[in-house]
């Protein structure tokens, strides 16, 4: 793995790769802002968290796991598993669009039948992504992976202004362009991934002993590690679930787009650098485990520079740049933008880093400051005032996610320190 491993290329493919999708989202989102409504948005942010989540904890931390293996049968095993979760969070998903079908009433205000209907695939595609991403991630394929991006983000874009211009503009058809971006992302990994023999050689059908076997010997990944990773999704649908019965779903709308531009930087660099970045910590932890500690103080700093350049026109300019580039309507966007980009600085370093605890194996601890951290900012949420207006609950929020990033910065550093062996 350590022949075809080059950490600099990789990691500037794949934050130049980031780039284009965020010179796409540049251009297109003055676009978006002026076909879509705001509560359009909203529902859209909504739909797309619970999707994430409800694939997140389907898949019971299995591609977390197989992003972490080295050995090639383990990466199969792993993989096999994972897909079969899929199928099965697809069909559960199918099976509530169906009772919701014959009972319209039951579903969530802003929500209509046709986004309901395209729920199910969404989770799937989703499903799909976090599997092939872990995956390539295990193999050290990053070059593929950023190719994979750019045609993410081209259809992800394209297809939505498209549909909204000439079928619909509204929440059905920016979810079908997110789904159709995951599919191409998936198609580009597998072809220039060369993983078309790791596909052929899956079993799409649950088999019980299989998943109960795999599932028993990954109980860490399937209980902690799964729940860890899902609680930050949780705590973006609570505030979201506030804001839309405080506020209004036109606030979610400005909350989702005022985050959609804040973590454009976290995905260009932190994120789209993150699997790179756990690869080397995953060698370094193997190979000189001593130098580890160091390596992660420096890859928090270096982070924390970054994100400081990145966030400070948002801060200092947020509701100007907002009202030039997506219209008046959406000037309180950007002040909640420059409010949230403060918390959010600490967030572009946690991006990187969380990823020690993987490297570790410090899963408990990790779900232990995952828990601490989402129980403040939900916690915090049931004490914002009912009367708040939007500026009040950004402000808010705002210091609940510094409360949350400066915790889980603080437990990265601890991991660090923590090595163990650990052998399969």
């Amino acid at each position: 793995m350590g022949k075809t491993f080059h950490f600099g290329r990789d990691l500037l493919q794949s934050i130049g790769s980031s780039g284009v999708g965020l010179f796409l989202t540049l251009i297109t989102t003055p676009i978006m802002t002026r076909l879509f409504a705001p509560d359009a948005y909203g529902v859209n942010a909504v739909v797309l968290n619970v999707a994430t989540l409800v694939a997140s904890l389907g898949l019971l931390g299995l591609p977390v796991a197989l992003a972490r293996q080295k050995k090639v049968s383990e990466q199969a095993r792993l993989f096999n598993a994972s897909v079969q979760m899929a199928v099965i969070i697809f069909g559960l998903s199918t099976v509530l669009v169906v009772v919701a079908f014959f009972n319209p009433a039951a579903l969530p205000d802003g929500m209509s039948m046709l986004v309901a209907l395209i729920f199910p695939f969404l989770v799937l595609v989703h499903s799909a992504q976090r599997i092939v991403d872990s995956l390539v991630t295990a193999k050290g394929l990053f070059p593929a992976q950023a190719a994979a991006r750019i045609g993410n983000a081209v259809t992800s874009r394209a297809l939505p202004i498209f549909l909204g211009w000439l079928v619909y503009p509204g929440t059905a058809s920016m979810l079908t362009g997110d789904g159709a971006g995951k599919i191409t992302h998936v198609i580009v990994t597998v072809r220039l991934g060369n993983l078309r023999s790791d596909w052929r050689g899956f079993r799409w059908k649950p088999a019980s002993y299989f998943l109960r076997n795999t599932l028993r010997e990954y109980r860490d990944f399937a209980f902690q590690s799964n729940v860890a990773t899902a609680l930050p999704l949780l705590s973006a649908l609570a505030v979201q679930v506030v804001l839309g019965a405080r506020l209004g779903t036109e606030a979610i709308g400005y909350y989702a787009l005022a985050q959609s531009i804040i973590t454009l930087p976290v995905t260009v660099i932190a994120l789209a650098s993150a699997p790179v970045v756990f690869h080397r910590l995953v060698l370094i932890a193997d190979e000189t485990p001593d130098k580890l500690p160091g390596l992660a103080m420096k890859v928090m700093l270096s982070y924390l520079v970054v994100g400081a350049v990145c966030m400070s026109p948002i801060v200092f300019f947020g509701p100007i740049i907002f009202e030039v580039a997506f219209g008046d309507a959406w000037r309180s966007a950007g002040v909640a933008a420059s409010i949230l980009a403060i918390p959010q600085l600490l967030a572009f370093s946690l991006t990187g880093t969380l990823a020690l605890f993987r490297v570790t194996h410090k899963i408990n601890a990790w779900f232990g400051f995952e828990l601490a951290g989402t129980t403040a900012i939900v916690g915090g949420l049931v004490l914002l005032p009912p009367s708040s207006n939007l500026i009040t609950a950004m402000i808010f929020l705002a210091s609940l996610k510094f409360v949350y990033n400066v915790l889980m910065l603080a437990g990265c550093m601890w991991a660090s320190r923590q090595l163990t062996d650990f052998h399969r």
